[in-house]
């Protein structure tokens, strides 16, 4: 008897639908960044996080566009470069850069795949909570490259 439960019980987990892999904390990627500007009005998360926030390549986002909110959704991030001018913060994710033929900086395939910049992962910094102007500060430019590093919130 016991043995047929438990053959059950395996039968239903290998059954139950697959569901995107959630990054750990401590993850690390290399990662181009970006600033973007309407981004209070529409997010693929379900609704906007407080503080600064950014939306993610696909390939960490963990689905496509239209396909609901991904495991990337309110995780944090902490970015990085070592441009002149920028500084280090901490942003959640509340947004799907989508991979099209259009955005090349979004469309890496799978996290070990490189965009147009060379990096496994793209975060597109909000503009209008002020994660854009926090992190590219006075370095005169709103394009960088540098790392992403999942954080607790």
């Amino acid at each position: 008897m016991l043995f047929q439960v438990i053959l059950s019980f395996a039968a239903v987990a290998l059954a139950a639908p697959s569901v995107p892999e959630r990054r750990a904390v401590g993850d690390t990627f290399s990662a181009s960044f970006t600033r973007y500007n309407g981004c209070g009005a529409s997010v693929a998360c379900g609704g906007a996080a407080g503080g600064k926030t950014a939306a993610v390549s696909q390939n960490l986002f963990g689905v496509g566009s239209g396909a609901g909110a991904g495991p990337a959704c309110g995780t944090c991030w902490e970015l990085s470069s070592g441009l002149a001018g920028t500084a280090s913060i901490i942003v959640t994710v509340d947004n799907l850069c989508p991979a099209d033929v259009h955005n090349e900086k979004c469309s890496q395939s799978g996290l070990g795949g490189k965009n147009s910049l060379g990096t496994n992962v793209h975060f597109d910094l909000c503009a209008d909570n002020g994660a854009a102007a926090a992190f590219f500060g006075r370095s005169g430019t709103e394009l960088a490259t540098g790392t992403a590093k999942q954080v607790p919130c």
